[in-house]
C-alpha cells in the first residue's frame, strides 16, 4: 500500500510540474511575443512615421506668419467671369457676371514657398524657388449654382474655377505674380483651380510672390466653367 501510496503522489507531482513548466514556457513565449512585436512597432514607426506624417500634412507655404492687418473680404457671392453661350450651340464666350460662388471665409499669411515650382516652358526655368516670400489666401467656397440658378453650359452646375487675387496696399496695387501650386493630375494651370459640386464647400490656397508685408487688402479674380476648360 505504500508504495502504491508513494507512486501515485510521484506521478500527482510529475503532472503538477509538467503543467507548471508549460505554463511558464507558454508565459515566457508571450512575453518574447509581446517584445518582438513592441520591436517591430517602434522599427515601422521609424520609417513609416515621417512618410505617413507628410502624406497627413496639408500643403502650406513654408513657416508663415498670420497676416492680421490685412482687412478679410466679408462672405458674399463672388463677382467673376462666366463662359455663357452666345448662341442656341454649345459653343460659349466668357462675360463678367455676378456668380453663385460664395465666399464663405479667408485667412491670410505672409510665408515663403516650400517647394521649387518649375515652368512647364522649359525656357523660362522656375516660376518661384523654394525659399521666396509670398503672400498667402485661403480661402473656403461654396457652389450656390441649382437647378433653379443654373450654372451656364452646364449639365450638372459642377463648378470649374479658376481663382487669383490682386493685393493692395494703401489702396495701390502691389505688383505679385501668381505662383499657387497646382495638381498635376489636373494640368499645369496658371491659377489655384478648385472643382466643386453643386451645394459642395471647399478650401483652395492661393500664392502670391511678393516681399511686400504692409498688404492691407486684395480682391479675388474668378473665372467659372461649366464645362471642362481645354
Amino acid at each position: 500500500m505504500q508504495t502504491i501510496y508513494v507512486l501515485k503522489l510521484r506521478t500527482k507531482y510529475e503532472k503538477s510540474l509538467t503543467n507548471i513548466t508549460g505554463r511558464r514556457m507558454y508565459r515566457n513565449l508571450k512575453i518574447v511575443l509581446a517584445v518582438v512585436l513592441i520591436v517591430v512597432i517602434a522599427v515601422s514607426g521609424i520609417f513609416w512615421g515621417p512618410a505617413l506624417s507628410r502624406t497627413l500634412e496639408p500643403s502650406r507655404g513654408g513657416s508663415t506668419t498670420p497676416a492680421i492687418k490685412v482687412e478679410q473680404v466679408t462672405p458674399r457671392y463672388l463677382p467673376g467671369y462666366v463662359l455663357e453661350p452666345i448662341s442656341n450651340t454649345s459653343s460659349g464666350s466668357v462675360f463678367e457676371s455676378a456668380t453663385r460662388i460664395f465666399l464663405v471665409s479667408t485667412t491670410t499669411d505672409y510665408g515663403d514657398a516650400d517647394e521649387t515650382i518649375k515652368s512647364p516652358n522649359p525656357t523660362e526655368g522656375n516660376i518661384i524657388n523654394k525659399g521666396d516670400p509670398i503672400f498667402i489666401i485661403n480661402a473656403t467656397l461654396r457652389n450656390d449654382y441649382t437647378p433653379q440658378n443654373p450654372l451656364p453650359l452646364s449639365s450638372n452646375n459642377y463648378a470649374f474655377i479658376f481663382v487669383t487675387a490682386t493685393l493692395y496696399s494703401q489702396n495701390r496695387t502691389i505688383s505679385g505674380k501668381d505662383v499657387s501650386p497646382t495638381d498635376a493630375h489636373i494640368g499645369a494651370f496658371p491659377t489655384a483651380f478648385l472643382g466643386l459640386n453643386s451645394g459642395a464647400t471647399a478650401s483652395v490656397a492661393i500664392w502670391i510672390s511678393t516681399a511686400n508685408r504692409n498688404i492691407d487688402n486684395y480682391t479675388f479674380n474668378l473665372d467659372i466653367f461649366g464645362t471642362p476648360p481645354p
